[in-house]
């Protein structure tokens, strides 16, 4: 999945989370079949954590596969 198919996939996932374009271009490591989940994943995290843009560093802090 390209960079700009998981932005939109994303930031539709909530209203109030948006993912940057690093964000999203580090997504690209991540497999299809794993997307939705990545996705699920991250956003929980913003939301227990207070945060409304994810970008690359929240991604890397959040990275359940370490």
């Amino acid at each position: 999945m390209d960079a700009e198919a998981i932005k939109e996939k994303a930031n539709s996932a909530d209203e109030s989370i948006t993912f940057n374009d690093c964000a999203c271009e580090t997504l690209t490591q991540v497999p299809d079949f794993a997307m939705d989940m990545a996705i699920s994943h991250m956003v929980n995290a913003a939301k227990d954590q207070g945060v409304d843009t994810i970008c690359c560093d929240f991604l890397e802090a959040n990275n359940p596969m370490g």
